[in-house]
């Protein structure tokens, strides 16, 4: 241990001079009184500058090949769409890091969106409406239960992302009475577990989904 004959105090860890009076001190170092945290050579902020430019780059790329070849390649324009995605999925995954449930929540909502634009924009032969956004339903109720589970995540948390996921899903309704939805199986079966699922949650865990929503809008 470093000590210091001026001010006849010891002084742990490695220090140059006594914080003191700033004199030479006599003895042997110790180890840092606290860990050395040491910092990543890219901090996240700059990771997502870089790749936020990189990005920018490609799509600038894309979109000056895509009128000089006047839209004959059309893996061009996909590439434009999935730099965008993929965009936005880092965007989601750095700001919502520290709330995995909300992150998933997001990104799935957003796919159904994405895969809902990229049917209508193919022609529109209905596998969006008919498979992939009911099974995304559910299988976003899963996922949420798995995720809390493996972080101990109170149901008071994650009840309020259920619920929301049961709301959200009767919007099918409008593809099924529309018409839209040649094959609606999916979409009602869907529908039906999650409003099982509701309704379980509304009984059962009743002080949980309140207390949750007073605190989702401020109440």
């Amino acid at each position: 241990m470093q000590y210091c004959p001026r001010c006849k105090v010891k002084i742990r860890g490695n220090k140059r001079c006594c914080p003191l009076c700033q004199g030479l001190l006599e003895g042997e170092p110790e180890s840092p009184a606290f860990p050395v945290i040491k910092k990543p050579a890219v901090s996240q902020v700059s990771f997502f500058r870089i790749v936020t430019f990189v990005l920018i780059v490609l799509e600038i790329a894309m979109i000056t090949l895509d009128f000089l070849t006047d839209r004959a390649l059309p893996w061009v324009s996909l590439t434009e769409i999935y730099a965008v995605i993929c965009w936005a999925d880092l965007w989601i995954a750095l700001y919502f890091r520290n709330n995995v449930i909300k992150m998933v929540t997001i990104e799935l909502y957003i796919a159904m969106v994405i895969c809902l634009i990229i049917d209508i924009g193919s022609g529109f032969r209905g596998w969006s409406v008919e498979w992939m956004i009911p099974s995304t339903f559910v299988g976003m109720a899963i996922i949420t239960v798995i995720i809390a589970k493996i972080l101990h995540i109170s149901l008071e948390v994650y009840i309020i992302y259920l619920f929301t996921n049961v709301m959200l899903s009767l919007l099918q309704l409008i593809g099924t009475l529309s018409g839209l939805n040649k094959f609606p199986a999916p979409a009602l079966i869907s529908m039906a577990l999650l409003l099982i699922g509701g309704a379980a949650m509304a009984l059962f865990r009743s002080r949980e989904l309140k207390s949750a929503t007073g605190k989702w809008f401020n109440l």
